[in-house]
């Protein structure tokens, strides 16, 4: 018993505690970068390679082993090129001492989001009074890096003042996307993927397609103002709903980034469907 307790103790010297409290924040910090991204998926399917390897291996399946294993080995040179967003980002974190913001306490509550919604609700209504055209993508869990690089860095706080003058036309920053994330706008004028959905109508432009493509690649809800007819619309998870009115376009901005697992156009129950939700 006494071993036993001398070997506990030796155990839990605070060296090895911590060695295991660094561990446990890099790996929670690398966790919470990558959750809800398409790493996660790309992850899952190495995970499940490695427990087939480790079945063929043990009933002795000697061909699907060997497979395995040359896969591993090509896994092994892939990795950093599959993950070279994600790297990045990580490296960039690491040189601006960002590492930890993820145990940064979050001080948006609701009056916060209404307050950033707002702003963009005053930006669109006003751009779909001139018939100025409007892309913007509100980032949620999922990151937009890879997005955001495209464009022109903003770092500004969110104001209507401020989306209004990135889109004002002929201006430099006026063709692309804003990126928003809480009440921060992070770039301007960055390229968003194109939806090739044969479920919208052959009408819609790039700027309702790049919003569409977006929600199908990421969890990001993303807000459109047509300059030919000044409609607003708003895509999530593929769905786009068109010709929206303010007080509902608000009421399902709140709602979505309050409640993120429910798709928009179930938010917008019987209403979605009449307005032609694609």
């Amino acid at each position: 018993m006494d071993s036993f307790l001398s070997l506990v103790f030796e155990m839990i010297k605070p060296t090895n505690l911590l060695d295991i409290a660094i561990i446990a924040v890099v790996g929670y910090n690398l966790y919470k970068m990558i959750r809800g991204t398409r790493a996660v998926q790309l992850l899952k399917g190495i995970a499940i390679l490695l427990v087939l390897n480790l079945i063929s291996e043990y009933l002795g399946l000697t061909t699907v082993n060997w497979i395995l294993v040359k896969a591993q080995t090509v896994l092994i040179i892939a990795i950093p090129i599959i993950f070279q967003p994600e790297l990045r980002r990580a490296l960039e974190k690491i040189g601006t001492g960002n590492l930890w913001s993820g145990f940064k306490k979050n001080t948006d509550d609701k009056q916060n989001v209404m307050a950033n919604v707002n702003q963009i609700i005053r930006c669109m209504t006003h751009a779909a009074k001139t018939k100025t055209g409007v892309l913007i993508a509100i980032k949620r869990k999922m990151g937009l890096g890879e997005y955001t690089d495209t464009g022109i860095e903003i770092n500004g706080k969110l104001s209507a003042e401020l989306l209004g003058n990135i889109f004002v036309v002929n201006t430099p920053l006026h063709d692309g996307a804003v990126i928003v994330d809480g009440d921060k706008v992070l770039a301007a004028s960055c390229y968003l993927p194109l939806s090739d959905s044969n479920r919208l109508s052959k009408e819609l432009g790039t700027r309702h397609r790049a919003a569409v493509g977006l929600t199908e690649v990421t969890d990001a809800v993303v807000v459109v103002v047509s300059e030919e007819t000044g409609a607003m619309s708003i895509a999530d998870g593929g769905v786009l709903i068109r010709d929206v009115s303010e007080q509902k376009l608000r009421e399902l901005l709140l709602r979505k980034l309050e409640d993120p697992e429910k798709p928009v156009n179930k938010l917008m129950g019987k209403w979605g469907k009449k307005h032609g939700g694609e």
